[in-house]
């Protein structure tokens, strides 16, 4: 019995900020086909990874709680533009309520045509571009070089943004965060969201201390949300609450209740606890906080932020 219904009798109500739905052979994610050094240096051994992870298996793993919505992200696949439109089929014909993550890269040469594709999409809500750049690990680094949140052509294709009703995931590590500031500094007008807690590498009290500072100076520019998901990512496969505990709560502090969302990172967090073990920690973390600052973490905030369409009921179970 979760964690909810154990202390409630009722399922908890969520939006699910961070999922991973795809199809191995509607799509080819090259990663899932070989094991990939630099991926597995993100989430660890993956090979138990299913080659496609659809929304009744979804469902099934979340029967647990109330799932009201999904925001649904790209999964670095080899044509992100082929898998998001299967990815708008996808979400035109699911049960429950579905918006969409695009992949980018603001110093495309077709970046405008881009775009234009995914606003053609009406599920498409969000775009990001991953720009994590790990300074001591080879196997970590994903943007095309490291100073690309400071370089003017990068900074440019971002500005486009200004023609399209997008939010932005800028999927940084957090000794970048200094970086990501300045760019969400010039751009006011545009919503970012910062991904994985600011994705701490040192988790030692002076890395806790580094983080900290960097994303207290973030949390202050009122555009910007953030998405606590992929725990695995940060704190290993074999992660314990009162390990994360401190790190959830000094963002939420940070950031508040009404700019906070959590995510499952589904099927990536099966790959340690899954989804009940995962929402059960997340609850007895935030267990201290108002009926209505934990609906906002849970729901509210995803919906808004993402704008999830609403509907009566999204799902059967009660």
């Amino acid at each position: 019995m979760s964690y909810e219904s154990a202390i409630s009798g009722h399922k908890l109500r969520i939006v699910d900020a961070h999922v991973h739905l795809y199809d191995g052979n509607a799509n080819n994610h090259s990663f899932l086909n070989q094991k990939d050094e630099f991926y597995e240096a993100l989430v660890g051994d993956y090979s138990a990874l299913p080659r496609s992870y659809l929304l009744d298996g979804y469902l099934r793993d979340t029967n647990s709680r109330r799932v009201e919505g999904i925001v649904w992200h790209e999964y670095l696949s080899d044509d992100p533009v082929k898998e998001i439109r299967w990815g708008q089929r996808l979400a035109g014909t699911s049960p429950v309520p579905q918006v969409m993550v695009a992949l980018v890269d603001f110093l495309d040469s077709r970046l405008e045509e881009r775009l234009d594709i995914y606003r053609s999409l009406p599920n498409v809500t969000a775009v990001r571009e991953h720009l994590g750049w790990d300074a001591t690990n080879p196997k970590r680094r994903f943007a095309k070089r490291p100073d690309l949140l400071t370089d003017p052509l990068w900074q440019r294709g971002l500005s486009l943004l200004r023609r399209y009703n997008f939010k932005c995931g800028l999927e940084v590590f957090s000794p970048q965060i200094p970086d990501l500031l300045k760019v969400v500094r010039l751009h006011p007008d545009l919503g970012f969201t910062i991904a994985v807690l600011g994705w701490p590498l040192d988790l030692t009290t002076a890395g806790y201390g580094k983080w900290h500072q960097g994303l207290k100076e973030l949390s202050q520019c009122e555009n910007v949300c953030a998405d606590i998901s992929a725990i695995e990512c940060i704190f290993g496969l074999d992660w314990r609450s009162d390990g994360v505990a401190p790190w959830v709560l000094s963002l939420v502090e940070m950031f508040g209740p009404k700019r906070c969302m959590f995510g499952s990172h589904l099927p990536i967090s099966k790959l340690s606890f899954g989804f009940e073990p995962l929402y059960d920690a997340y609850q007895q973390i935030v267990a201290e906080f108002s009926h209505d600052e934990k609906d906002h973490m849970f729901r509210k905030v995803a919906t808004d932020w993402f704008a999830i369409p609403q509907i009566e009921e999204s799902r059967t179970n009660p």
